[in-house]
């Protein structure tokens, strides 16, 4: 039946696919000539970031149930991560400087897209990168820019989250800087992209279901000056909203 559906609806798959690539060129390109012509803002960055998450939500049928995002001005948020759908989610629901692998300059656009939204793409390999991630973060945030970052680091299926990265963390508690934490459930559970699942496989799976239901529950900023703590709290905080959503 799985078959038959992904097959009858493969059109539709294509047709968001080609969206998905026209949105990031369009974005990109005024992006990039808004950058040169009046430099870097956050109205810059919130433009793009946002237009190209909420063009692609709609159009790809990703049908989101959220509450209100806490107001503070500076802060990182912290979402688990369950799909590279999840990009598409934050964007649009909260436009902010990303952080992400640096692979993803390999991708159609993703090196000027990092450029023209202040996104940093970090190389796990490499501790220079690693240290001149973590400088990054303080310096957005200090000025006013959110930054986005996944704390499992990689993607996992669930029920609940996996072990958080520690780096993002000693940050975030050294200078004080809120951390909102972010459930994400999706409604079926194998909308989650992992293990051994290629990429276009799953894409076109994906694109291919008309409707994708996805709950979103921001929890409260969390300030700790040990990062630890912070990071169990924020991971406590994570788990509890998806095992709320979830009913269990």
């Amino acid at each position: 039946m799985k078959i038959f559906r992904i097959i009858f609806l493969a059109p539709l798959a294509l047709i968001r696919l080609l969206f998905v690539v026209l949105v990031s060129a369009y974005v990109t390109v005024v992006g990039w000539f808004w950058l040169k012509t009046k430099g870097f803002s956050r109205s810059l960055q919130q433009w793009v970031i946002g237009t190209w998450g909420r063009s692609i939500l709609f159009v790809c049928g990703i049908k989101t149930d959220q509450n209100e995002l806490p107001q503070t001005q500076n802060f990182i948020l912290m979402p688990n991560h369950r799909s590279y759908i999840d990009i598409f989610i934050v964007a649009g629901l909260t436009p902010a400087a990303m952080v992400g692998k640096a692979e993803l300059a390999k991708w159609p656009f993703g090196a000027l897209g990092a450029k023209v939204t202040n996104s940093i793409l970090v190389n796990r390999k490499d501790p220079k990168s690693l240290v001149l991630t973590m400088k990054r973060i303080k310096e957005s945030v200090e000025n006013g820019m959110p930054v986005i970052l996944f704390p499992e680091g990689t993607t996992y299926k669930g029920p609940l989250t996996k072990k958080f990265k520690n780096g993002s963390f000693k940050i975030a508690a050294d200078s004080q800087i809120p951390v909102i934490p972010m459930a994400i459930n999706f409604e079926d559970v194998n909308d989650a992209w992992v293990d051994k699942d290629t990429f276009v496989g799953h894409f076109f799976r994906q694109l291919s279901k008309p409707v994708t239901r996805v709950t979103i529950r921001y929890g409260k900023p969390l300030v700790e000056s040990n990062y630890k703590t912070l990071q169990e709290k924020t991971k406590k905080e994570i788990d509890d909203m998806l095992t709320t959503i979830q009913g269990v």
